[in-house]
C-alpha cells in the first residue's frame, strides 16, 4: 500500500511541476512578444522624431 501511495504522490508531483513549467514558459513567451512590440514602437517613435527634426531645420 505504501509503494502505491508513493508512486501516486510522485506522479502527482511530476504533473504539478510540468504544469508550473508550462505556465512559466507561456508567461515568458508573452513577455518576449511585449518586448518586441515595445521595441518596434520605440523605433517608429525614433523615426518620427528624426523626421520632425529634419522638417524643423
Amino acid at each position: 500500500m505504501g509503494v502505491i501511495l508513493t508512486l501516486f504522490y510522485g506522479f502527482v508531483g511530476l504533473v504539478v511541476l510540468f504544469l508550473i513549467f508550462v505556465y512559466a514558459v507561456s508567461i515568458g513567451i508573452d513577455n518576449s512578444k511585449q518586448v518586441k512590440a515595445l521595441r518596434s514602437e520605440l523605433k517608429e517613435i525614433k523615426n518620427q522624431l528624426k523626421d520632425l527634426d529634419e522638417n524643423v531645420k
